[in-house]
Order: structure tokens, then sequence, then C-alpha cells
């Protein structure tokens, strides 16, 4: 058995034999580099590229403040509700208000509706008199007198237009006791004369509505007495919530009652003795008054007269706020209100 071997050629390089030929360098290696001059844009980049994580910590150190301030202020709201033992969610979160009660074509079905109003008698209906009583030295027929006028000048004050709108005092004037009445015309003169009597602003926006204007409910009590200089007098004391009614534009947006004006009032009424005084003494007297007003525009109280707020009541001008409920049966006078 034999084995075929064939010599192996050598190897070759096939570039052995090719011409060499001088390395090239790049012009751009060569040459002397030109100075470039940046451009604005280039130079705002460059800018921020340096300054951009000093501005970004400044950013995120204002933040951080401006949140621990939020978290102050709510802390220490917080803290305020605690400490008067108010409620810790917002009144609208934690009991929505009632919803004004509408027809089918979503108009308001009374002004009263869904407000404490809704149930007190229209005008002078609302005001009910006790029965007379012998009291003193006051006999039943000087008590029935005495009520009546009281009653009278309820509606003078309160219901008619002639003070309600028309502003003339002179009905009302006309029941009270002859020297008693500069004093009232200085009230009217002075504005102070809201505490027993209902004037309403003329030039009020929206105005007071025509018919079924006021609601009220109340009390009339009396008692023989005497009065500081010791005049025997028969005390007529009313208490009384009157509301009226100023007619709103697209009433039906807004909560029930915010159309509704309300005064809460204790008038004390005293009729001397006609043997104690002189004639132009006798009558009926405006001995103390004190009230409070709810929804009434601030300006108009200070003058002495009623108004709701324009346009958007409760939002645009300054209300009264009583510092206590007006409809709540234990108010007294000097609750107040805080414009």
């Amino acid at each position: 058995m034999s084995t075929d071997q064939r010599p192996t050629a050598p190897r070759t390089d096939p570039y052995a034999d090719l011409p060499e030929e001088p390395v090239r360098i790049p012009d751009w290696m060569r040459e002397a580099q030109s100075d470039h001059v940046p451009t604005r844009s280039e130079r705002l980049r460059l800018g921020w590229e340096r300054h951009a994580g000093k501005l970004l910590g400044g950013v995120a150190a204002l933040v951080v403040l401006s949140f621990l301030a939020v978290l102050g202020l709510v802390g220490f709201g917080f803290y305020d509700r605690v400490r008067d033992n108010g409620p810790f969610l917002p009144d609208s979160l934690a009991a929505p208000g009632p919803v004004r009660p509408t027809d089918a074509a979503g108009n308001s079905v009374s002004p009263w509706a869904a407000t404490p109003a809704e149930s007190y008698a229209a005008g002078k209906n609302a005001i009910v008199l006790p029965p007379a009583k012998a009291v003193g030295p006051f006999t039943r027929k000087h008590v029935a007198d005495g009520l009546t006028k009281v009653r009278q000048a309820l509606i003078e004050g309160r219901i008619d237009v002639s003070m309600l709108t028309i502003n003339d005092p002179e009905p009302f004037l006309r029941l009270i006791a002859p020297d008693n009445r500069d004093e009232v015309r200085g009230d009217l003169a002075d504005g102070v004369a809201l505490n027993y009597v209902t004037r309403v602003e003329d030039r009020a926006d929206p105005r007071l509505d025509g018919k079924d204007t006021v609601r009220a409910k109340g009390t009339v009590t009396y008692r023989a007495t005497t009065d500081p200089d010791g005049i025997r007098v028969l005390e007529i004391t009313t208490s009384f919530i009157w509301v009226y009614h100023f007619d709103l534009w697209r009433a039906q947006e807004h909560p029930p009652g915010t159309e509704l004006v309300t005064v809460r009032d204790e008038v004390v009424w005293h009729l001397p003795y006609a043997d104690d005084v002189q004639p132009s003494s006798r009558g009926l007297w405006v001995h103390e008054a004190a009230s409070t007003m709810y929804n009434a525009d601030c300006a108009g109280i200070k003058r002495g007269f009623l108004a709701l707020d324009h346009d958007e009541p409760l939002r645009r001008r300054p209300t009264a706020t009583p510092t206590g409920d007006v409809y709540d049966p234990n108010w007294r006078p000097g609750d107040g209100e805080s414009c």
C-alpha cells in the first residue's frame, strides 16, 4: 500500500509586489483650526447647561416652600375647628343645603317654600292679640284699646305701604303720643328706626314684591308697671319675625330663601295712665326696641332701610349675618348681626 504525498507550494503575499505609496494625512489635520464664534442660541444653550442644576434646585425649593405653607394653613384651619368644636369638613360637604322646590317648568313654586316662613301668616293676619283683661289701674277697656293701638302701630310700621315703600311715616306718627313724635322722627332721620318700623330702599334692586310681600309670626304680651319716672303705664311687649319677599329674577337658580329678608324684633310699648301725665303725653310711646336683620344689605341697614343684595344675593355685597339663628325661639334682643 502506498501513499501519494504531493509537495506543498510556499505561500506568497499578494501585496508584496505592489509599489509602496506614502501615507496621506487629511487636510483638516494639517491645517490650523479657525476659531468659531458661537451664535446667540448656542450661548443660551451653553448657559442653560451650566446653570440648569441651580435653577432646577431653586424651583424645587420654591415648590417645597409653597407646599409647606399650604400645609400650614390647612393645619391651622384644622386646629381652629378642633379648638372651636367645629366640623372637620366644610358645611357644603358635611350637610348639603335644602333644594328649592320647582314646578314642571323648573320655576320656583313659592318664595316661601322650604323656608321657616312657609307656615307664617300673611300681612296683618299674623298679628294676633291676646284676650284683654284688667291689670293694675287699667280696666279691661283700657287694655283692649291699648292692644288695638299697638296692633295698628305694627301694621303701619311693618306692613303698610305708606311706611314700607312710600316712606311716609305720618300714619304711624299719628298713633304715637305727641311728646314722643320728635324722638321717633329723630330715629327715622338717624337710620335707627329699623328696630320698630320697616322702610325699603327706594332704589332697591330687586324691588319688593307687590303681592304677598310680608309674612310674620310673633307674640304680644302685656302687664301693668311703672316707668323710670314713677308713672303708671300699661307695658305691651311685641316680639315678631317679619319676612319680606323681594322679586329676585330667576329665583329658582338660588337656594330657598335667597330672596327673603328677615327682621327679628322685640319692641316695648308704653301707654301711660291718663291721670299721671299731661294730655300731650297720653298715647303710645316707643319705650325700647331691638332687632336683628338677616340677608339685608349692610349699607342699607346703616341708612335705616331694607334692601336685598343686587344681582347675586349673598355674594356680591356684604349682608347682615346674625350671631344667632333669627328663627330660634331662644333669640333675645341684642343678638345682633355682623356686616
